[in-house]
């Protein structure tokens, strides 16, 4: 049996989703609340953690921080899943760095849970992969075959990211790196490729959601 439990603020749909999932085979909601406390004191008591956690996004982050940890206290290997319609990416990147491993997007088919789960699957894509991921209910995709957690970046890309995250011209850049605004016009063109984006902020946001650098 696969193990889930739920948290999420809202009766309806939280009881909605629980029977969206137990539609799967074999999986089963093991304990679901509304209160980020009860959340936290089954966890605590819990002799078996469950194989993966459901977190919706209508609690403050700082509620969902206690619930992150109060879960990597009581097992490091349990997914935890973030039902999210991804509207904020900034504060998404900022519970991913204190120990989200999940991303769902709840305007888009059930991903397949288990299989996630079971390959410590992340959810650090770029868009159009993780739509690909949760659109895949007929399961031609092998996620393992996406390779979005190697890092194609190079050291000095991803310094020449870090500082376009601070609002600073491509002159400035170049001073504050100490290369010519050439080599840095070439890392701004081999970074737009290779995360496939054509604006500066996209690139920012891009890296952001990957953790390849901290604002």
């Amino acid at each position: 049996m696969f193990t889930i439990t739920y948290l999420e603020e809202k009766i309806l749909t939280r009881e909605a989703f629980k029977l969206a999932i137990e539609t799967q085979e074999s999986c089963k909601v093991i304990f679901s609340s509304s209160q980020v406390e009860d959340y936290c004191h089954y966890y605590q008591q819990s002799k078996q953690p469950p194989d993966l956690c459901i977190i919706a996004d209508s609690y403050n982050y700082l509620q969902i921080v206690q619930v992150i940890r109060a879960i990597k206290a009581a097992n490091t290997h349990t997914y935890i899943l973030l039902k999210s319609d991804a509207k904020f990416m900034k504060a998404i990147c900022y519970l991913m760095k204190n120990g989200l491993n999940g991303i769902f997007f709840t305007d888009e088919p059930l991903i397949d849970l288990k299989k996630c789960a079971r390959t410590r699957t992340r959810f650090n894509l770029s868009a159009d992969k993780a739509k690909l991921i949760t659109s895949n209910v007929l399961g031609e995709i092998n996620i393992s075959d996406l390779n979005y957690n190697s890092c194609p970046l190079t050291k000095n890309e991803i310094n020449f990211i870090q500082q376009c995250s601070k609002d600073l011209s491509y002159e400035e850049i170049a001073i504050a790196l100490a290369k010519s605004v050439y080599t840095i016009y070439g890392y701004r063109d081999r970074v737009f490729k290779k995360l496939q984006v054509k604006q500066r902020a996209a690139m920012v946001m891009t890296a952001l959601r990957r953790n390849y650098i901290d604002l």
